[in-house]
């Protein structure tokens, strides 16, 4: 495979063609790398990657509160040499993104207005008007650029990415949108390339003409006004001139951050045919991309049709850190899929440690490690959903005799569900991993088996879990019984026939994604919604979000917000909205209005006696990474 073979960058040789994409992590208290990076990036390193890209790491903190790592101190150096070295042990190479700052995208002081390029909005609190960055900062920062990049390469680092992508400070001095200054930095092209070509230089006149410099760079904004195509191809242009090592391109922006960022909506290898633009003006750089390429078939064409000469995965090396060996092995139905959920990159906004839904170690790779039973416990499982799949595995995988209990003839309950749109592969994949996971390992499983207490008492377990998730709700006004209501679970799942003209109850998350399943089959929908909005209280990456907006959009369903269900006629709807009261004629009505738990089981076994625990859903609805996380530490800790 091409994904296999040997990848040069200037004088470095690469193992292969695989690169860790940069994705942040929280800093020790001085900037520095934790322990817990080390070891997150080192097993990255461990499971075959052949570059590993940090996050983002600024040189300074002298004109905007730290965001993220920092590196700017010989203090600093002792971790970082200690993450070159162990990340070396496995034959991987270790790139330091690094970045002046992040300028007007700045999320972390609402009150004290960031410096940009220009006085623009601020994009986190829009109330701020940022402050021009002055020139005396500007070469501050350009210095302050080549003595990190210099501590790095002191440290063992194998080279250097200048962030100059995403709407980042750089990017700010670079887009004629953003840059409105007038000296030496702004107007013409070549003025606001300025202070990205000035960090280049001290790059390499502190470092060397052989210590190899990436740059990451937005080639446009998609969808947004801050960089043009011709924009973003004159600078991969002269950044070519400029004989830069390796050009890392991206796109899109934070108002279609969908773009940037991939989304469970989106297809794999999104931004392929775009970068090969890129491949047609870039003579002498080698070019990674980036963007759902998780898919051994789909990386392998980008390489093979000459759309990149190598390929950055994130999200998928959250999911899998051992994805290449697995992928080299011909261990493809071992790779844990990536369900692109975005939690790893929500949490982290939320200033948390990067974390996976699927896979509880990621970040946590000691602390969550398991261990080997030390007593031959009996556990039973009741509930065959993603929580109670993985307590069932993590049970096997430390030695437990493992029993699940299943109400329904088929494993996976609410995810099999989430999965079940055309746009929802990710999750579907997941599942059938999971599925495959159970049938390796020795579970005795029992399908279509509804269990009670007696059941419980005559198996005598010795801990049990209780995963038996939550039931959809249906608001009963008059008619909600009628053969041609039903539930957005059994319409997704197939299990009823809906005729032409729908009308979907709930603006939320399921209802947002069956609504639009519908209107790609062919179907007239509609969506009533009580809140003044759609998906108002779907907490969930911004990505996504915007994603499955854009999806709703492009549908043509219509939408009624404001608007209260009052009554399901044979042939209609009545809703009322502003007092009024309304029809919608149709000829099938789909719940989507949430979900209730139902603890009963639960406390019943409680109360026997049994020792016991309850996760997920069946606690409260929620999110497959709450159901997957606490199915796992409720057995790790066990």
């Amino acid at each position: 495979m091409l994904l296999f073979q040997e990848g040069k960058i200037r004088n470095l040789t690469i193992k292969n063609r695989i690169a860790l994409a940069p994705m942040g992590q929280p800093a020790d208290i001085d900037g520095g790398f934790t322990q817990s990076n080390i070891d997150y990036l080192v097993e990255r390193a461990k499971g075959g990657v052949g570059l590993i890209i940090t996050g983002c790491t600024v040189c300074s903190d002298e004109y905007e509160p730290r965001p993220c790592n920092m590196h700017n101190n010989f203090h600093q150096n002792d971790r970082l040499g200690t993450l070159a070295d162990q990340v070396h042990m496995y034959g991987s190479k270790l790139c330091l993104q690094l970045s002046p700052g992040i300028g007007r995208m700045s999320f972390i002081d609402p009150f004290t207005p960031p410096y940009s390029s220009s006085p623009v909005p601020s994009y986190a609190f829009p109330d701020l008007i940022c402050r021009e960055m002055p020139v005396e900062g500007i070469k501050k920062l350009v210095k302050a650029m080549g003595y990190s990049a210099q501590l790095a390469m002191r440290a063992g680092v194998d080279m250097v990415q200048v962030h100059a992508y995403g709407g980042y400070l750089i990017d700010q001095f670079t887009s004629a949108y953003w840059n409105k200054r007038t000296d030496e930095y702004g107007g013409s092209f070549e003025n606001r390339t300025r202070f990205l070509r000035e960090i280049i230089e001290e790059i390499r006149k502190m470092c060397g003409s052989r210590f190899p410099i990436s740059v990451k760079l937005t080639i446009d904004s998609v969808d947004g006004p801050e960089r043009p195509l011709e924009e973003g191809l004159a600078v991969a242009k002269m950044l070519d001139e400029m004989d830069v090592d390796l050009l890392h391109v991206g796109r899109g922006a934070y108002n279609c951050r969908w773009r940037m960022v991939s989304s469970v909506y989106q297809e794999p290898g999104f931004d392929i045919e775009a970068v090969k633009q890129i491949k047609k003006i870039v003579k002498n750089m080698p070019v990674m991309v980036h963007g759902k390429l998780d898919g051994a078939n789909i990386a392998e064409k980008a390489l093979a049709e000459n759309a990149a000469d190598f390929i950055a995965i994130g999200h998928g090396l959250l999911a899998d850190p051992h994805w290449p060996n697995k992928t080299k092995n011909n261990r493809l139905d071992e790779i844990i899929p990536c369900i692109g959920c975005g939690e790893c990159h929500y949490n982290a906004m939320n200033g948390k440690i990067l974390s996976c839904a699927v896979t509880p170690t990621t970040g946590y790779e000691k602390e969550y490690a398991l261990s080997p039973a030390t007593e031959n416990k009996r556990i039973l499982v009741i509930g065959g959903g993603p929580g109670g799949m993985k307590a069932a595995i993590t049970a096997a995988q430390r030695g437990f005799q493992v029993t699940l209990w299943e109400k329904n003839t088929y494993l996976g309950g609410e995810m099999t569900v989430a999965g079940a749109p055309r746009f929802k592969k990710d999750v579907a994949s997941h599942v059938e991993y999971l599925v495959r996971q159970i049938y390796k390992h020795a579970i005795d499983l029992r399908l279509g088996f509804h269990a009670g207490i007696e059941d419980v008492t005559k198996f005598n377990p010795d801990f049990v879990v209780v995963a038996t998730g939550a039931e959809p709700i249906m608001i009963k006004v008059p008619g909600y019984d009628k053969a041609h209501v039903t539930l957005a679970e059994d319409v997704l799942l197939h299990k009823k026939n809906i005729g032409n003209q729908v009308v979907v109850v709930g603006g939320g998350l399921v209802g947002c994604e069956t609504a639009v399943e519908l209107s790609m089959q062919g179907h007239d929908v509609t969506i009533i919604e009580m809140m003044d909005g759609i998906l108002k209280t779907a907490s969930h990456f911004v990505a996504n979000d915007q994603n499955l907006r854009y999806l709703v959009q492009q549908s043509g369903l219509k939408i009624l917000s404001s608007a209260k269900l009052t009554e399901i006629m044979d042939d209609a709807i009545l809703y009322e909205k502003d007092g009024q009261l309304q029809k919608v004629s149709c000829d099938s009505v789909v719940f989507a209005v949430g979900f209730r738990s139902n603890q009963d089981l639960y406390n019943q076994i409680k109360n026997a006696g049994f020792e016991s625990v309850v996760i997920g859903d069946n606690i409260q609805p929620g999110k497959i990474l709450d159901a997957i996380h606490q199915g796992y530490h409720s057995i790790r800790v066990l």
